[in-house]
């Protein structure tokens, strides 16, 4: 078992909605709330999802309400903090297709351009279902469409990250993203270490066995390669995956965008940190501060 510091990562809200949780921050203000809490709790990152107009329609890569948040989280912590991105097209009427990555990145362009600080940005490593998702009782909703990441929007947002100083943050979704990231490595694209993975894993794939797998081939592939990593358990609860992770000396997500917990009474986002805490050092991993996980992460001090 490691005895590493480890990084905590809060998903803020997600597309979730206040009927799945009444805590899901909406607004810039609400979003810059709950980061001071959950820094506060104990994490150094926070990931969000921009929101549009009163009934908080997603707006991912909508300039205006993402770097408004990002600014009000930034200025009031001294968090990580990236935010989501996505847009996308209506094809055949059905459809709905994901747009090339400059416009994907379209907030986080106005965000360096208005001088807001940006240090990581999500990097994608394949196509995957835009709006398949896992409900209570109804288990896998079907997708109508697909966020498309190919080789080319790749270097795109690579090229992007080396020219602004940031670091990319890579998102396997299924096993050929495995290959993809291998295709990076063999680019020499990977940039300075550590190389900073999330797992995504949902429903049914939120499993020890999964996650061992990507575990397994990661350190397969990349066997030289200084790895930061955790998964990012979506839809079920978060924490049977969070322990393995932090045994196998791997870092941990937690967060009411991810997963709301009705059946835990609708916690906050800082509720979960302070618990996820608790087990990290139980298991003898001391949370990082936000100054600490920017050296891990090879982040320039602030």
């Amino acid at each position: 078992m490691s005895s590493d510091g480890v990084v905590i990562e809060v998903g803020l809200n997600e597309n979730r909605t206040r009927a799945e949780n009444r805590h899901i921050p909406i607004t810039p203000e609400d979003l810059a709330q709950a980061a001071r809490d959950c820094a506060d709790a104990g994490a150094s990152i926070v990931h969000f999802h921009g929101r549009a107009g009163p009934d908080g329609t997603p707006a991912l890569s909508d300039p205006g309400p993402n770097v408004a948040a990002l600014r009000r989280i930034t200025e009031s912590t001294p968090l990580i903090t990236y935010p989501s991105y996505g847009s996308e097209v209506r094809v055949l009427d059905y459809y709905d297709i994901g747009t090339p990555a400059p416009e994907r990145y379209a907030h986080i362009t106005a965000a360096v351009k208005a001088g807001v600080r940006v240090e990581v940005a999500p990097v994608d490593l394949g196509s995957f279902d835009v709006n398949a998702r896992y409900e209570p009782g109804k288990g896998l909703v079907p997708s109508t469409g697909m966020l498309m990441n190919s080789g080319r929007d790749q270097q795109w947002m690579l090229d992007f990250c080396a020219a602004h100083h940031i670091k990319p943050l890579f998102t396997l979704f299924d096993t050929a993203h495995l290959m993809n990231l291998l295709n990076i490595s063999l680019w020499q694209r990977l940039g300075e270490p550590p190389t900073f993975v999330k797992l995504f894993l949902a429903g049914f794939n939120a499993n020890p066995r999964t996650l061992l797998f990507f575990y397994d081939r990661l350190r397969e592939i990349l066997p030289n390669t200084d790895l930061l990593w955790m998964p990012l358990v979506y839809g079920v609860d978060q924490f049977p995956l969070c322990t393995l992770s932090l045994s196998l000396g791997g870092h941990v997500r937690v967060g009411i965008g991810d997963h709301p917990y009705r059946e835990r009474g609708m916690p906050t986002g800082a509720t979960l940190v302070e618990q996820i805490v608790r087990v990290a050092r139980a298991m003898g991993r001391e949370p990082l501060s936000p100054a600490e996980a920017r050296q891990r992460i090879g982040l320039d001090p602030l």
